[in-house]
């Protein structure tokens, strides 16, 4: 009886399709969670890491922004503005707070201004050197949330994905 076959015992069956398919799954699982400790150890699902942050630099200053976030989890936005004599505005559009609710900011904003349909925060600079504003911000609802903001007329859309 050379069928290619190995005779089992009476009652057993052959599993030999099922067990290479389960093999197979094992594998591609295996490699996925690979991925997915990759991913954390470079930011991609969470605060810290080289993915989580975006950097905006530009004449007027440098943005540095949540990339990726969690829901409910408070979070910062840096604005460092460059030396000037004349105060400078951080504008936000309305998608923006939709996505996140500033909790406050350091140091106190000077004023709050509204053109052209964005919120302006007002805050005084220094012409001898780099003045640091940090916002404390609360995330609002997870997805995918593009928002206009920016320093002074340089106002661009940019995009953070709030993990649920």
């Amino acid at each position: 009886m050379p069928s290619g076959k190995t005779d089992l015992p009476e009652g057993v069956e052959d599993c030999g399709a099922f067990q290479r398919k389960f093999w197979v799954a094992q594998r591609v699982a295996s490699v996925l969670f690979a991925l997915i400790l990759i991913g954390c150890l470079f930011g991609a699902l969470g605060r810290g890491g080289y993915l989580s942050r975006t950097l905006v630099t530009s004449e007027l200053g440098v943005l540095d922004f949540p990339a990726l976030t969690r829901w409910n989890a408070p979070d910062d936005l840096v604005v460092t503005f460059s030396p000037s004599a004349e105060d400078r505005v951080f504008f936000v559009d309305g998608r923006f707070f939709e996505a996140f609710s500033v909790e406050g900011t350091d140091p106190p904003k000077k004023a709050t201004l509204v053109k052209d349909g964005l919120t302006g925060y007002v805050f005084s600079s220094d012409p001898s050197k780099p003045t640091r504003v940090t916002f404390r911000l609360q995330t609002q609802m997870p997805g995918l949330r593009t928002a206009a903001f920016g320093i002074d007329g340089e106002v661009a859309e940019r995009t953070t994905f709030v993990f649920p």
